[in-house]
């Protein structure tokens, strides 16, 4: 039987982490994009956050994968575009809840603080998809480039994407704890961070080698920046609990190729007893 198709949504950080992330020849990035049995998207609003923040080499990487094919990109329009095909005026509203509902997962009062413009248009009930989308995109203009909000885009992605295709959407993620928590928790959608990455790099028999320099250069990247990090926060099962414990990152990859880890649904590792491969 054939393996069933996996939709998966890149974001910011995601992308941005997986082009610093690299060998002599390859970024880790290519290497996430080579994974069986994957269609990629991403948000129109990670172009412009990586715009944003300067990050020229993940700019033109994504750009490139768009072109070729290989990264389905949505703006807002496409998203109105792809749901009226099939839920016709009713794309609005649906829009409308996948969006409310991506802000309350990061904020309680993100909606209410920035997108009642839009509440009011859609209950004056004059409107297109073109109105719709300039006040869309008033109510964003206030919120600035300061506040990342690619997250929320992601979300309602992955909810268009459900609802397009009858099937959830992954989610290779920020390595900010709580944003993965809240996808995974709140909106049960399975994410995929920078670490669990190594993981389904061994999983289809990659050997320990060939991943090695990858790892290598995400230790450095991680011992360099401003705020150095050495150890990270895996789980465990311990006194009747799943508990998070801290063990330094040079250890990582090893006792990923032995097979000490699995993935949970919010991109953490966890900690097992005895070997058990991650079946995603």
């Amino acid at each position: 039987m054939a393996e069933q198709q996996k939709y998966a949504i890149l974001d910011t950080d995601f992308v941005s982490k997986a082009n610093i992330i690299k060998t002599e020849s390859h970024v880790l990035a290519d290497e996430v994009l080579a994974f069986p049995g994957y269609s990629f998207f991403c948000h129109q609003k990670m172009k412009e956050e990586l715009a944003d923040h300067g990050k020229r080499d993940a700019q033109v990487w994504l750009k490139n994968k768009i072109e070729s094919g290989e990264i389905v990109c949505y703006s807002d329009d496409k998203i109105l575009s792809e749901m009226s095909r099939y839920i016709h005026n009713s794309c609005f509203s649906y829009y409308r809840s996948f969006l409310k509902q991506g802000c309350d997962i990061f904020s309680a009062e993100f909606y209410n603080q920035y997108f009642m413009p839009l509440d009011e248009m859609m209950d004056s009930e004059e409107y297109d998809q073109e109105r719709f989308l300039t006040v869309l995109r008033s109510c964003e203009n206030q919120i600035g480039h300061q506040k990342s909000y690619g997250e929320i885009k992601a979300y309602v992605l992955a909810q268009t994407i459900k609802l397009l295709y009858n099937t959830e959407a992954y989610i290779f993620c920020s390595d900010d704890f709580g944003a993965r928590r809240g996808f995974a928790n709140s909106a049960q959608i399975p994410c995929i961070s920078i670490l669990s990455v190594f993981l389904k790099l061994r999983l289809p028999g990659r050997m320990m080698e060939e991943v090695e320099p990858y790892f290598q250069s995400f230790l450095h990247w991680c011992f360099d920046r401003e705020n150095p990090q050495t150890h990270v926060k895996i789980w465990l099962f311990k006194d009747g609990s799943d508990k998070r414990e801290k063990v330094s990152l040079e250890t990582v990859l090893y006792d990923i190729y032995e097979g000490l880890y699995y993935a949970r649904k919010d991109g953490d590792l966890q900690k097992i007893s005895k070997k058990k491969d991650e079946k995603e």
